[in-house]
């Protein structure tokens, strides 16, 4: 048995309900690591429902926080993220030789690196957001950061780091149904910001006068309500907003591909491979991690620019949807993702 404590992000409960990708990847993998034996603390914010013992460092998360721009400093967020961070710090230094190794998912975990210098406990962190080079220079500083990558796309042009590993998230697949028989839509689901891009999703079934459904909660703006609400009509282009559960399962599954025109290099895209798992193929603009999840013109499409995603689009009854599943059972299980970090910590502590 292993003793492991086990640090997300402090701006969802666990499990999340709505958006949270990684607050998905840190469930699965105390569910995975727990159902091998080992004994897990989780530190967290807010509540959580699981098998791990849970220390709350906020009993609020920060997204539960009622913060008003009009009367408090514009940082606030950030700071309210340092002082969860500073206290995780804390807790560490005080708990030292409580456990065996610390899995790390915090967004801004790096900054625990300067207490490794003082602690026996050995902190492995898995980098979930893009890395940049600021952070490439401080992490290269140690010759051993226990640094995790979540593709290897995310490491491209920082080679200085020392990486410890490459994992893949993963699905459980008993959450996702396969439904070889779609309806007749098409799905983009995530943050309404530029970054994402779903306005080339708008563009694309535009041209092939096919049905659009949009899911999502996190608007940018004033990209979404100049450059989105003006686009959906209700009819051919649906916007939903923020869904979570057998909902937000059953868009996944009855939707013909989802389409994924991001603009930024995504490190990973958990949903992708939450898509695939229910057979729906992915279309989507090669940038980011989208080679290695994708399997082009066997578990959908990877295109260029909105011509080639509308050419995708009449072309998706081309794909077989139990390939996409296969891809996700045979390469992003959950199983094999917390295979790989339990692997990983038996070396550490090795």
């Amino acid at each position: 048995m292993i003793k492991v404590a086990i640090i997300a992000p402090p701006f969802t409960s666990i499990p999340a309900k709505k958006q949270g990708g990684t607050e998905r990847v840190v469930e699965q993998t105390i569910n995975g690591l727990y159902k091998k034996g080992h004994k897990i603390t989780l530190y967290g914010a807010g509540k959580y429902s699981g098998p791990a013992k849970f220390v709350p460092i906020f009993k609020k998360t920060i997204s539960d926080i009622k913060i008003n721009p009009d009367k408090i400093e514009a940082s606030r967020v950030l700071r309210l993220e340092l002082a969860y961070l500073s206290t995780i710090m804390h807790e560490m230094i005080k708990k030292d030789g409580q456990f065996d190794v610390i899995l790390n998912h915090a967004r801004g975990g790096y900054l625990l690196l300067p207490i490794t210098k003082f602690i026996k406990t050995p902190i492995v962190s898995v980098v979930h957001l893009p890395i940049f080079k600021e952070m490439e220079d401080f992490v290269s500083l140690y010759k051993k950061p226990n640094i995790i990558s979540i593709s290897n796309n995310q490491r491209k042009g920082f080679d200085k780091i020392n990486y410890l590993a490459t994992v893949y998230n993963g699905v459980d697949l008993s959450e996702f149904e396969f439904n070889p028989n779609p309806k007749d839509y098409f799905l983009t689901m995530g943050a309404m910001g530029g970054h994402k891009n779903p306005k080339d999703a708008i563009m694309a079934v535009k041209k092939v006068d096919a049905k659009l459904i949009m899911a999502g909660g996190k608007k940018r703006e004033p990209y979404f309500s100049e450059e989105i609400m003006p686009l959906v009509d209700g009819k051919q282009i649906q916007y939903v907003g923020e869904v979570e559960g057998k909902q937000r399962i059953d868009l996944f599954k009855n939707a013909k591909a989802l389409l994924f025109p991001i603009k930024w290099e995504e490190p990973f895209g958990l949903m992708m491979i939450e898509a695939m798992a229910c057979g729906t193929p992915v279309i989507a603009y090669n940038r980011g991690s989208v080679p290695e999840v994708i399997k082009d013109k066997k578990t959908g499409f990877i295109v260029k620019n909105v011509s080639e995603m509308a050419k995708a689009i009449k072309n998706i009854d081309l794909i077989n949807r139990l390939d996409c599943r296969n891809l996700v059972k045979n390469k992003f299980s959950v199983e094999k993702m917390v295979d790989n970090y339990e692997l990983i910590i038996k070396k550490i502590i090795k």
